[in-house]
C-alpha cells in the first residue's frame, strides 16, 4: 500500500518485478538503475542466494510532479524466481502497490510462465491484495531471441485481458522504460480514483444445523514420519529462516538509506534558508 511520510512530504509507491527464474527481472532493474537519465536514485541493493538475487533501489521521478501536494518516491524490488524461495516472494510482495510480471518469450518457458503467474496471484491473496484490482503490467521479455512465441499467443495463454502488455528485450534495453512508466501510471491512477486494492473477506454463509453428536470413532493409527519427510521439513524450515533473515537485512538497509536521505535533505534545506545566506 502507498505509504505517506508527512515528515518529508513524500508518498512512497512499491513496485515488484515478478516472474519465473532467469526471465529478466534482475536485468530490468539493473538497466533502470544504470539509466543516466534517471535522477535522485538510491543505491542498488542486492541480496544473493545460491541461484538468484533479490534487488532493491528507490528513486524520485521528478517529471511526475506531485500527488496531493506530495513528492513521489518509487521503490523497485525483484523477487527470486525459483520455487523454493516462495517464502521470500511472499515477504517481498507484502504492501505492494503494483506488479510487473516478466514473462519469458521462449516456447519452452510457457509452463514456467503460467506456474509463476498463478503463484503471483496466490501470494497476492495471502498478502490480502486483490489480484483483480492491483495494477499488473505484463512484460513479454527476450523478444530479441529467435523463434519466440508470437505476442498474441502469449497474451492468450497468459490471459492478460485489458492489462497493459509491453514487448521488451531487457538485455538490449528495449521496452524497459515503457514498462516502468505504465506500471507507475497504473498505480497513480488507482490512487487518483481511490481504488482499494486490499482483498475483502467474502460473506460467510450461515452454518448448517447442528446434528446430534455421535460416539467418537477410534483414531486411526498414525505412521511415524519417514526419514526423508523429516529431512524435507528441516530443509524447508532452514530456507524459511534464511528468507526471513534476508528480508530483515534488506529492511535494515532500506531504513538506513531513508535516514541518510532525510539528513541530506535537512542539510540542503538548512543551507538554502535565508538565515544561512
Amino acid at each position: 500500500m502507498a505509504l505517506v511520510n508527512k515528515a518529508v512530504n513524500e508518498i512512497t509507491l512499491k513496485l515488484v518485478y515478478y516472474g519465473p527464474g532467469l526471465c529478466g527481472k534482475t536485468t530490468n532493474l539493473e538497466r533502470i538503475h544504470g539509466d543516466g537519465k534517471l535522477q535522485n536514485k538510491g543505491k542498488l541493493l542486492s541480496m544473493s542466494t545460491e541461484t538468484d538475487r533479490t534487488l532493491f533501489f528507490d528513486f524520485m521521478p521528478m517529471e511526475l510532479g506531485t500527488v496531493r501536494g506530495q513528492k513521489i518516491r518509487v521503490q523497485l524490488y525483484t523477487v527470486p524466481g525459483q520455487v523454493f524461495y516462495n517464502a521470500t516472494r511472499k515477504l517481498v510482495l507484502r504492501g505492494a502497490d503494483g506488479v510487473v510480471f516478466v514473462a519469458d518469450s521462449q516456447p519452452s518457458m510457457r509452463e514456467s510462465n503460467l506456474e509463476s503467474l498463478e503463484n503471483l496471484r496466490e501470494n497476492l491473496r495471502i498478502n490480502r491484495l486483490d489480484p483483480a484490482k492491483i495494477p499488473i503490467i505484463f512484460q513479454l521479455n527476450k523478444r530479441d531471441l529467435p523463434d519466440v512465441d508470437p505476442a498474441d499467443h502469449m497474451k492468450a495463454y497468459l490471459g492478460t485481458g485489458d492489462a497493459p502488455v509491453v514487448e521488451a528485450s531487457a538485455l538490449e534495453g528495449r521496452g524497459i522504460r515503457e514498462t516502468l512508466q505504465k506500471a507507475i501510471s497504473g498505480i497513480l491512477q488507482n490512487i487518483k480514483n481511490n481504488v482499494d486494492i486490499s482483498l475483502r473477506e467474502e460473506a460467510v454463509e450461515a452454518p448448517p444445523p447442528v446434528e446430534e453428536p455421535q460416539p467418537p470413532a477410534a483414531p486411526p493409527a498414525v505412521a511415524a514420519p519417514s526419514a526423508a519427510a523429516v529431512r524435507e521439513r528441516e530443509t524447508l524450515s532452514e530456507l524459511l529462516e534464511q528468507s526471513q533473515r534476508m528480508i530483515e537485512e534488506l529492511q535494515a538497509a532500506l531504513d538506513a538509506a531513508r535516514r541518510q536521505h532525510a539528513r541530506i535533505e535537512a542539510r540542503l534545506e538548512s543551507s538554502s534558508s535565508p538565515e544561512s545566506v
